[in-house]
């Protein structure tokens, strides 16, 4: 059988600003979505649904048909208790869908044609659901590594060494709702809510322009303090109290932390020097009440398993 994956993500900088046209920092992390081609065909899904519209719309008729015969398993982007991690597993599953239809019917795994027709493809099933993203999530799992993402265009970034410790903040976060919220308070406040988002692509840019590590962490500590304006501006929960906490933990180790992607729970990530003794800093957030994961970046995008290698923009 013909096995496609694609890997989660985690929005490093620029969440909710991206929204907005902003530039954002997104990684791919090692947890991937994996669609396999003539296993028992798949289960109804909206985003594979949609996933068939975008290569039909794109003249591909038999991949379209291939979709059918696709089953798709983003299990790995949870937790063992089935709790999503806020990775991005539409996403990733979507990327894998598409690349494997496309396999299965001799044409090249090439992650900008996967990037162009998932992106179609989750943008429709999201608006379907009364959502609207900014396709960053799309974007990491297709070309995978760290990329520069804005209105659509995903650039790859080289970030300076540093070292990245993910941690589950123990709550689970709604996206679609946390986003909802911020828009509504935007029309309310629009001023106030405005410059915030404005500070939160700054902080990405403000990465994305790092060239050593103390360039990294002063960006994340920014785009913390952009989150912090964001949630005060707009009274919405965005940073669970658990964050809060272990910042100064981290703080005492010349490092910052933040939220990633919409906020509110999910996963938090953490930066500090590459020298930093990473295991006596993980006892201590444990000890605190986050829970370190084995979040990797991978510079793998979406690729055929046992088979042709990926391909990068």
């Amino acid at each position: 059988m013909l096995t496609v994956s694609a890997p989660g993500k985690l929005i490093l900088a620029g969440e909710y600003g991206v929204l907005d046209g902003g530039l954002a920092v997104v990684a791919a992390v090692a947890r991937r979505a994996r669609a396999t081609v003539g296993g028992p065909g798949r289960e109804p899904s909206p985003f594979l649904d949609a996933a068939a519209d975008a290569l039909a719309a794109d003249g591909l008729a038999d991949a379209a048909a291939a979709i059918a015969t696709i089953a798709v398993d983003s299990s790995a982007l949870r937790d063992d208790g089935g709790i999503k991690l806020g990775l991005g597993s539409s996403a990733a599953a979507t990327v894998a869908a598409i690349g494997a239809a496309l396999a299965a019917t001799g044409r090249p795994v090439d992650p900008r044609h996967v990037h162009r027709l998932a992106h179609a493809a989750h943008a429709a099933a999201q608006a379907a659901r009364g959502a609207a993203g900014s396709g960053a999530d799309v974007a990491a799992a297709a070309h995978g590594g760290v990329i520069a993402f804005r209105a659509g265009a995903a650039t790859p970034l080289t970030l300076p060494a540093v070292t990245w410790l993910p941690v589950w903040t123990g709550v689970p976060a709604d996206t679609v709702t946390l986003v909802a919220a911020v828009n509504r308070a935007r029309a309310a406040h629009p001023t106030a809510v405005g410059a915030a988002l404005t500070r939160t692509s700054a902080a990405a840019e403000a990465l994305a322009a790092a060239r050593d590590a103390a360039a990294v962490i002063a960006a994340i500590d920014q785009g913390c303090a952009a989150i912090a304006a964001l949630a005060q501006a707009t009274s919405v929960p965005l940073e669970p109290p658990v964050v809060e906490t272990v910042r100064s933990v981290v703080r005492q180790v010349g490092g910052a932390v933040k939220t990633t992607g919409a906020g509110g729970g999910d996963v938090a990530i953490a930066v500090v020097p590459a020298a930093t003794d990473v295991t006596l800093l993980a006892s201590a957030l444990i000890q605190h009440g986050c829970q370190p994961l084995d979040l990797p970046i991978d510079q793998r995008g979406v690729y055929i398993e046992g088979g042709v290698s990926y391909l990068r923009a």
